[in-house]
């Protein structure tokens, strides 16, 4: 029953929008203590936009892309766990640094 209802969650498109959140946060977290964006379509957002603005507007994108998503959209959630895992051990480790 708990796999069932986490599989749910997982699948769920809320859960990409607040995962979206999450990387934003820990993104910008991760700039300011030095880090600097490794997806190049969002480094190129950054450079055009600046950095808040280019990392909302590539999560907006991300947002409009996923509405056509119809299955398996759990892959996705899983990939953006992992990346909101990998800014938070960023931040930590150039916090740390300084």
């Amino acid at each position: 029953m708990g796999a069932l209802i986490a599989l749910k969650i997982l699948n769920a498109r809320s859960t990409f929008a607040v995962l979206q959140g999450l990387d934003v946060i820990t993104t910008l977290a991760a700039f300011r203590v030095g880090a600097f964006e490794v997806n190049p379509i969002v480094a190129q957002l950054t450079v055009l936009f600046g950095r808040f603005t280019g990392v909302v507007l590539s999560k907006v994108i991300a947002l409009l892309l996923a509405l056509g998503v119809r299955r398996r959209f759990w892959i996705g959630n899983l990939f953006y766990i992992g990346v909101i895992g990998w800014n938070v051990i960023v931040v930590i480790a150039l916090s740390v640094r300084k």
